[in-house]
C-alpha cells in the first residue's frame, strides 16, 4: 500500500499524436501539482516533432521529466519488435532506479512492452482509451491492468468482462479560456468576420488540405469578403496553402501547427477537421460545430468518434471518400450561415465534454497506488 508521507511516483507512457501526448502531459501536470513525481515517455515522430518539443517543453517546466523514444517506420516490423524489446529493458531498468508506484498506458504499442514489464514486477497499471473505439493495444492490455479509464461511456459495452471508469478526454487546461478579440488580434484577423478553422490534426492531412484548395475557387465574391479562415496545414503543405489563401482573395492565418489552440478555438465559428481524439475533446469543451473528415485508416477510429458527434446533433461526418469540394463548400455554406444552427449544435457539442478529466485520472491513478 502507498505510503502517504512518500511522493507518488507514476511512469506515463504514450505514443506520438497530439491524441496521446495531450494527455498523458495533462495528467502528469495534475499529479505534479498533488506533490507526485513524474515522467512521460512518448514515442518521437518526425510529423509533429516542433509541436511535441513545445508541450514537452512547457510540461518540463512544471516539473514533469520527459524522455522522447525514437521509434521505427511503422512500415518496419522488425524494427519495432526489436525496439519492443528495448522498450523492456528500458523499463526494467527505470523500474530498478525511478521505482514507479503506478504505470499508465495511453495506448499505441510502445505501451505494451512497458505495462507488461510493469505487471512483472507487480507494479500497479492503468490504461486510458482517448477513442470511442478502444485501440488495438488498449484492447489487449486491458485483461492484465488494474482499471481501465474511458473517454465515452459508449466505449463500455466493448469490455464485456469487466466495468472500467469513465475519466473523459484531459485537454490542454487553457481551451476555452480565450477570448475572441484577443484570439482575433494574434491571427492577425477581424473579430467580427465569420471564422472558418481548418484542423487536420496534429500531423496535418492532405486530403483536406486539397479539398479546401479546391472549395476556395468556387467561393462567391461575397464570401470572399466576408469569411477568413484559420488553417493548420502540417508542415509539408504550410506554404502550398498560404498561396491558395494569397490567391483566392481570402483573409487567412496559415501554420503549420499552432501551440495556442485556445485562441483558433475562441475565434471559430465552424470547423472542418479530422476527428482524433484530442481534436473532438477539444471542439466539445468549446462548443465549436464541425464538419468532420475522419481518416479512414487505423481501425476507423476517427469515424467512430466523429458519428458520436454525429449523433447528438454537434456536427455532421463526411467519409473521405465521399468528400467532394462541392459538398465541402455547402455544408460551410450552410454552418456559416445560420448562426441560430450553430448555436444550437454548440450546446449539443458540449453534452459530451467531461470536466476535469486530467484529475479524475489522477484519482483513479492514486487509487491504484493506495492498494498495491
Amino acid at each position: 500500500m502507498q505510503n502517504d508521507s512518500i511522493p507518488l511516483k507514476v511512469l506515463l507512457v504514450a505514443e506520438g499524436s497530439g491524441g496521446h501526448l495531450i494527455p498523458a502531459l495533462q495528467v502528469a501536470k495534475a499529479l505534479v501539482r498533488s506533490g507526485a513525481r513524474i515522467k512521460v515517455w512518448y514515442a518521437q515522430r518526425q510529423p509533429i516533432a516542433a509541436l511535441a518539443t513545445a508541450l514537452s517543453r512547457e510540461a518540463s517546466d512544471g516539473g514533469v521529466e520527459i524522455d522522447p523514444i525514437p521509434v521505427p517506420s511503422s512500415r518496419d516490423v522488425w524494427g519495432r519488435l526489436w525496439r519492443c524489446g528495448q522498450l523492456w529493458s528500458k523499463a526494467s531498468r527505470c523500474f530498478d532506479t525511478f521505482a514507479p508506484d503506478v504505470v499508465v498506458g495511453f495506448g499505441g504499442w510502445v505501451s505494451a512492452p512497458v505495462v507488461l514489464a510493469a505487471r512483472t514486477r507487480r507494479i500497479g497499471c492503468l490504461l486510458h482509451e482517448q477513442n470511442v473505439v478502444l485501440g488495438r493495444t488498449n484492447r489487449w492490455l486491458a485483461r492484465w491492468v488494474d482499471q481501465v479509464a474511458l473517454s465515452f461511456g459508449e466505449t463500455q459495452q466493448q469490455l464485456p468482462h469487466r466495468e472500467a471508469v469513465i475519466t473523459g478526454m484531459p485537454v490542454r487546461e487553457m481551451i476555452g479560456q480565450s477570448r475572441r478579440a484577443e484570439a482575433a488580434a494574434s491571427f492577425g484577423l477581424d473579430p467580427q468576420r465569420l471564422t472558418l478553422l481548418v484542423l487536420g490534426g496534429s500531423q496535418g492531412a492532405r486530403a483536406i488540405n486539397w479539398l479546401i484548395c479546391a472549395a476556395l475557387a468556387d467561393c462567391a465574391s461575397e464570401e470572399r469578403q466576408g469569411w477568413q479562415v484559420v488553417h493548420i496545414a502540417g508542415p509539408a503543405d504550410e506554404d502550398r496553402m498560404r498561396q491558395a489563401y494569397d490567391a483566392s482573395g481570402i483573409s487567412a492565418h496559415v501554420a503549420a501547427f499552432v501551440v495556442n489552440m485556445e485562441q483558433a478555438y475562441a475565434l471559430a465559428d465552424v470547423a472542418v477537421a479530422r476527428a482524433g481524439a484530442s481534436t473532438v475533446a477539444e471542439l466539445t469543451r468549446c462548443g465549436v460545430p464541425a464538419i468532420f473528415i475522419p481518416y479512414p485508416h487505423a481501425g476507423a477510429h476517427q469515424r467512430a468518434n466523429a458519428k458520436l458527434v454525429e449523433s447528438v446533433g454537434g456536427g455532421i461526418c463526411i467519409e473521405e471518400s465521399e468528400a467532394t469540394s462541392e459538398r465541402l463548400l455547402a455544408s460551410v455554406r450552410q454552418f456559416l450561415g445560420d448562426a441560430r444552427l450553430r448555436q444550437i449544435m454548440g450546446q449539443q457539442l458540449r453534452t459530451l465534454h467531461t470536466t476535469g478529466a486530467a484529475e479524475r485520472l489522477r484519482d483513479a491513478i492514486v487509487e491504484i497506488a493506495r492498494h498495491r
